[in-house]
């Protein structure tokens, strides 16, 4: 009986002790998302995965964040189990898709922005479509959907008013940029680095830029033909 009642007592202590260590845990993820420290956060996600590896909310946040960090299978590893043990958001599948398309898997990738597209019909992923064939190189598929996507925005407005992410090399991070813009400069990237055809793509490039001043990307490549040719002209 004595011997019960100690067994118990480790028992109990046990427990207690696991729950402070996740309750502590969850404070530092809680402290490094307030001072948006995502190696902090990091560090807190892996002591509570440590603790209980079966909370989806945690796994999909370190999942995120490895992608995010550029660790893709990492990230992909958690993703996976994420979405295969219950409810997988779309700002995971978001990430996955972009982390499949980075280790050059674009058939994943495409078959999870289908799934999207599908699921949501948002416009905003007809354009992460685009950029799947772009950089797969499937240039009839490419040239399909972008003159479809053209003609689509010129007719629905709610597709015309969709803006997306595109890096923007000047200020660092993305450039939320209109969707009609995003598809020209797209086009015109995929002329100059896959067909070679340097008018079509000066000439997309400078579309975009009327579509959206602002947008640096094109602006930013239009300065890098500008400096080639200089170069090759002497």
């Amino acid at each position: 009986m004595k011997y019960l009642v100690l067994l118990s007592v480790i028992l109990i202590a046990a427990c207690t002790s696991t729950s402070d260590r996740l309750k502590e845990a969850e404070s530092l993820y809680k402290l490094a998302l307030e001072n948006k420290d995502p190696s902090l956060a990091r560090v807190a996600l892996c002591q509570i995965m440590l603790i209980d590896s079966n909370i989806p909310a945690y796994q999909d946040s370190l999942a995120r964040l490895y992608i995010a960090s550029s660790n893709f299978e990492t990230g992909l590893r958690y993703a996976e189990k994420v979405c295969k043990n219950g409810p997988c958001e779309n700002i995971l599948k978001e990430n996955m898709a972009a982390a499949y398309q980075q280790l050059g898997k674009n058939d994943e990738a495409e078959k999870i922005i289908k799934g999207l597209i599908a699921d949501s019909k948002d416009n905003k992923y007809l354009f992460q479509q685009l950029l799947i064939y772009f950089n797969a190189g499937k240039t009839t598929s490419f040239d399909s959907l972008s003159s479809a996507m053209l003609q689509q925005i010129e007719i629905d407005s709610t597709m015309a008013k969709t803006i997306v992410p595109i890096v923007a090399p000047s200020s660092g991070g993305d450039q939320m940029v209109p969707i009609k813009a995003a598809v020209y400069f797209l086009i015109g990237n995929n002329a100059l680095n896959t067909t070679r055809d340097i008018n079509k793509g000066v000439e997309y490039m400078q579309l975009s830029l009327k579509e959206f001043a602002p947008f640096e990307m094109p602006r930013y490549v239009l300065q890098q033909v500008e400096q080639l040719m200089a170069q090759q002209g002497r």
